[in-house]
């Protein structure tokens, strides 16, 4: 790949743009999501919980609100989230061995000892042995013991008659489909184990210290029910999450956020599905290590760093592996298929190589090159001074535009030609 051009701060005042337009969420939309929300879960749902199953009242702290929304790095409406709903064995932590060894790079497994707390109720004590297999916990019963909870909460609450909330499972997660006054929304409940930074797992696991920048040490860490792709049938094994870690690994870092925004943005117009938001969140935490010794870095201009990650993402994609940021012997990409990453990788390369023709060329105008990259629809009408909703440029089918109006330029032409002979006539 070529360095990227000096004329590169040219792109700036597009991409800001371009954010404004197409990536800023609005603050009602934000504002009526984050109040169905804290009526559904927190008014309405955690109480229920809580009163129907004990085990849930003993175990339960607080929710996380994880997820791009909740870390400003999310691109478009707001209407998914993901909630981790925290639990904590009602034991002293050296009871509990987290165990790395012979688990998939990125999992582990949690062994579960017998002495639990003195005021811990009978039933729940049988409930929570009921999880294990060999006194590991098992992600499986856990699930289910949630979905069971939820069942019970939805079947006794009665909602206003503008909202509705329907259960469905969704991998490692309950997902609630929230409707309420003809809009959408859908949250995803998550169990999640956590523990504190004296259980973090050995290496080669990256160890707090080795960390770029200044690190809170009292953040938790957490494990999800969700099983590795090479070994689904193992029940026991858990995906580690250090989402608090990476929130605050990315927080300060002046343009860092808005470049995720914008390659989120591009990897939706360009329609690369398989390409996760925690894949390209990853690829921001694996430069923000390459660089930590420049603490200037995420203050250049928009159009560098965007033209630097997408050399970056273009090399990833060359050597076939995005690795996890916390175990790099795991390979997020390793289940794409080589023909699916060598299109993407393909595509890249045709987009950055031509922004760098264009950036080379002092005349030309940039506004059709970013429209380009983008897929940016235009806009309806000029003097409405609205921009189309990439939303609903995404789903333009341009193709189809281009036959309609040929279709009707020839249907216009054959009616001129019979207009022209009933005249001779």
């Amino acid at each position: 790949m070529s360095s990227v051009p000096s004329t590169v701060n040219r792109l700036d005042e597009h991409l800001q743009k371009l954010l404004r337009q197409g990536v800023t969420l609005k603050g009602d939309e934000v504002k009526e999501a984050n109040c169905s929300l804290q009526n559904v879960l927190l008014n309405i749902m955690q109480p229920k919980m809580k009163s129907i199953d004990e085990t849930f009242r003993e175990l339960y702290k607080q929710p996380h609100y994880v997820g791009s929304f909740y870390e400003n790095l999310r691109v478009g409406r707001p209407d998914e989230y993901d909630i981790n709903l925290e639990l904590q064995l009602p034991m002293d932590e050296s009871e509990v061995k987290i165990v790395t060894t012979g688990t998939t790079p990125g999992f582990a497994k949690i062994k579960v000892g017998k002495d639990f707390h003195s005021r811990t109720p009978e039933a729940v004590k049988r409930k929570i042995e009921s999880w294990c297999v060999d006194n590991y916990l098992c992600r499986d019963k856990v699930i289910q013991w949630l979905i069971g909870i939820v069942d019970k909460v939805l079947q006794t609450v009665k909602w206003p008659r503008n909202m509705s909330v329907k259960p469905c499972t969704s991998g490692p997660a309950v997902t609630l489909k929230i409707s309420e006054n003809n809009k959408e929304l859908s949250v995803d409940l998550v169990p999640v184990f956590t523990f504190g930074a004296d259980k973090w797992p050995a290496p080669p696991l990256r160890q707090i210290k080795n960390l770029p920048g200044k690190i809170d040490t009292s953040l938790k860490w957490c494990v999800v029910p969700k099983p590795p792709r090479e070994d689904i049938s193992s029940k026991q094994q858990w995906r580690m999450s250090f989402y608090m870690y990476e929130k605050c690994l990315m927080n300060g870092l002046s343009n860092m956020k808005p470049v995720v925004k914008l390659m989120k943005l591009l990897r939706d117009k360009q329609n690369w599905v398989s390409l996760s938001s925690y894949y390209i969140k990853t690829l921001f935490l694996l430069e923000q290590e390459k660089q930590r010794l420049d603490d200037k870095f995420w203050n250049k201009g928009l159009g560098y760093l965007f033209m630097h990650m997408l050399g970056q993402l273009e090399n990833y994609f060359q050597r076939e592996e995005i690795p996890f940021f916390w175990d790099k012997r795991s390979n997020l990409i390793k289940h794409l298929k080589k023909d699916e990453i060598k299109n993407m990788r393909g595509r890249v390369t045709h987009l950055r190589k031509m922004v760098e023709r264009a950036l080379s060329s002092p005349g030309q105008d940039l506004s059709s090159v970013v429209n380009e990259l983008f897929v940016i629809a235009p806009r309806r009408e000029e003097t409405n001074n609205q921009a189309i909703d990439p939303q609903q440029a995404e789903g333009t089918d341009w193709n189809a535009l281009v036959e309609n109006v040929s279709l009707g330029v020839a249907f216009v032409s054959v009616g001129v030609m019979i207009a022209r002979r009933l005249y001779q006539n």
